[in-house]
């Protein structure tokens, strides 16, 4: 194989946006203020004005690339900072009197996300993290850590905190419990009573076991809980009587709090304010059903930053709200998924959310379109379809209409059975099919067949027991896909090897489950399935390997990187056929060409995402970067 490749060149970044996790609104000295932390590389604190909407402080979180929450303490706001790359969680401290920012440091060796903050309002900052399910206190009169352990053995999220009377209270996943903690002796309870007392039942689950407990807030003696249930269940906790009751579904989410300690929250059928004394909710507005992200009471006005940056103005008095551009400047957001679209431009995703961006390879540009995080496209005819997390959804965009970039792509279909992560979606006789990673706690991925006529689709799951959906390929009635020994997040694998299988359609069900070879027997992921002269080529670690339908077997492979040998997760490898017949693949991580006949092979950088051009020139992504590679 004698080809020659140009130098990688920057194309540029394809998607900056104002993305949020979380925000704060409060009043300090006569003067009302809102907080948020752009997303980003790094991420961007602001400190905004809310009567004059203009941003009187901005400094970027060195080390962090997103906020999950942050907290008002004394004359100071405490920031949660999840990890950037090579990062792990930092804690800031923004100095409300003289606008000074202090980077506290690294909370924890190893633990990357601090998900939750709260506080006792005296002394003590409590963070939870990720992935070791641990409660760190931060003692603001020594300026030390203290490590309080993994909070329940074997569930890495400490995903929501909360302190009332005297006590920490903790909601872990991803196989929840709601554990209350004495943070002074650090002894535990919580487990066994929550299934004790029918939280499951509450919950409408058979199963003897809770889903995340997602968030928290206390409205003394009550705690709210929100279990990340199918239906999104409110729970209450009566800290005296030890009782629970159910408040809600549908719930929206997050939680603010008043000033006399009553909670706002919002449902599909409106606002609501639980009032402590009742034990009850009242529902305040039965049209307003927006989810906050954070915020708080100013004014009676209640403010807060949805996902996108927009800051919602809400007047509790007259039940009128607004909405206005967040003044803070977007940043650049990591791309989740490449690909290339039936029209041939390229069309990106973003880790976080929120944004989507297509890109014309002639005319060099850049067009952004709201977008949640989708996690693998395809293209069936002129629409590209987006598997979207979380909760496993399809959309479509028709790419022979003009982009519209004020509205997302329309939502078609959700996928059933416990599905959250579609990164697989391919087409073939005129249906699109969907491979996934199942819930959070969960083995066990499917393969979902969607029909665009009936606007319907079905889910079959699980497809080969405790394996997740890698690759799928179409050809002549069936798909042969690739399984990934990996589930949802917070559950370690059952099996030790990924497999090939064969599905039929028609009949609906597996043919066979087998491994291409036996040196698979080491690989964790089986995929980038590409089909050339009737031959399925697939990869696995480093190797590539053509297995032949009508025989059965494979019959040729190459080990092209020996290095690798436990490659994949849960993104699969890319493999796709150019127009000079030579096969483009991030195999192992490494952006490879390769000669399907004689599998002769050439590198030509690191990446795991990348799309082919009409022109056979190569795009890659590098973190937030775009970078383009050009045959001579």
């Amino acid at each position: 194989m004698n080809l020659d490749f140009s130098k990688p060149e920057k194309v540029g970044i394809p998607i900056k946006q104002v993305c949020t996790f979380h925000s704060l609104a409060f009043n300090y000295l006569q003067q009302d203020l809102l907080c948020h932390v752009v997303n980003g590389h790094p991420a961007i604190v602001n400190l905004i004005d809310l009567q004059t909407k203009k941003v009187i402080f901005q400094q970027p979180l060195l080390g962090v690339e997103s906020s999950w929450q942050l907290i008002l303490f004394k004359n100071a706001l405490y920031i949660a900072g999840t990890g950037d790359v090579n990062c792990y969680g930092h804690l800031y401290l923004l100095n409300l009197d003289t606008l000074e920012l202090k980077d506290i440091g690294t909370v924890a060796h190893g633990e990357k996300f601090l998900w939750s903050l709260t506080t006792d309002n005296e002394r003590f900052i409590y963070i939870g993290t990720w992935p070791n399910g641990k409660i760190i206190s931060y003692d603001t009169f020594s300026q030390n850590f203290t490590d309080l352990g993994t909070i329940v053995p074997g569930q890495n999220y400490l995903r929501s905190l909360t302190y009332l009377n005297g006590f920490l209270y903790a909601g872990v996943g991803p196989q929840g419990c709601l554990v209350r903690i004495d943070p002074h002796s650090y002894q535990k309870t919580g487990l066994k009573t929550c299934l004790a007392e029918g939280v499951p039942a509450l919950l409408g689950l058979n199963e003897n076991r809770l889903p995340f407990c997602y968030e928290l807030a206390a409205s003394d003696p009550y705690i709210l809980a929100f279990f990340n249930t199918e239906k999104s269940d409110l729970l209450a906790y009566n800290t005296k009587t030890g009782l629970w009751q159910h408040l809600t579904s549908d719930y929206k989410g997050m939680m603010v709090k008043e000033n006399q300690g009553a909670v706002l929250y919002t449902t599909k059928t409106g606002l609501y304010r639980f009032l402590a004394e009742k034990g009850q909710p009242e529902l305040l507005n039965p049209s307003f059903n927006s989810g906050f992200k954070g915020g708080g009471l100013v004014n009676n006005h209640l403010y807060s930053v949805f996902f996108n940056g927009s800051i919602l103005d809400y007047n509790l008095e007259n039940g009128l709200s607004k909405t206005d551009t967040s003044p803070a400047e977007g940043q650049a957001t990591q791309i989740q998924c490449l690909h290339k679209g039936p029209d041939a431009n390229l069309y990106f995703s973003a880790y976080p959310g929120g944004i989507g961006a297509k890109y014309n390879p002639k005319t060099n540009k850049i067009e952004r379109f709201p977008l949640e995080q989708a996690e693998g496209m395809g293209n069936l005819d002129q629409d590209i379809y987006f598997g979207i997390y979380p909760h496993a959804r399809l959309y479509k965009l028709d790419t022979n209409k003009p982009l519209d970039k004020s509205t997302s792509p329309k939502q078609v279909w959700q996928l059933g059975k416990n599905q959250d992560r579609p990164f697989v979606i391919t087409s073939g006789n005129g249906l699109v099919y969907i491979g996934t990673i199942p819930d959070y706690g969960r083995l066990g991925g499917g393969i979902s067949i969607f029909n665009p006529k009936l606007e319907n689709g079905t889910t079959f799951s699980p497809i080969i027991e405790d394996q997740s959906i890698a690759a799928l390929l179409y050809h002549e009635g069936i798909l042969y896909g690739g399984t990934t020994i990996y589930g949802g997040l917070g559950i370690k694998p059952s099996q030790k090897h990924a497999l090939m299988f064969a599905w039929d359609i028609e009949k609906e069900q597996l043919k066979e489950a087998f491994l291409p070879l036996n040196t698979a027997k080491n690989a964790p992921m089986i995929s980038g399935f590409c089909l050339v002269n009737g031959l399925v080529f697939g990869a696995f670690n480093g190797y590539i390997f053509a297995y032949d339908p009508v025989r059965g077997k494979t019959v040729k492979y190459r080990n092209i990187y020996p290095q690798v040998e436990s490659y994949g997760v849960w993104r699969p490898i890319f493999t796709h056929l150019g127009g000079n017949g030579l096969l483009y693949s991030s195999l192992g991580g490494y952006l490879t060409v390769i000669d399907p006949d004689t599998l002769e092979y050439k590198t030509l950088a690191r990446t795991d995402l990348f799309a082919l051009g009409n022109d056979d020139s190569i795009y890659y992504a590098k973190g937030w970067d775009l970078y383009n590679i050009k045959p001579n």
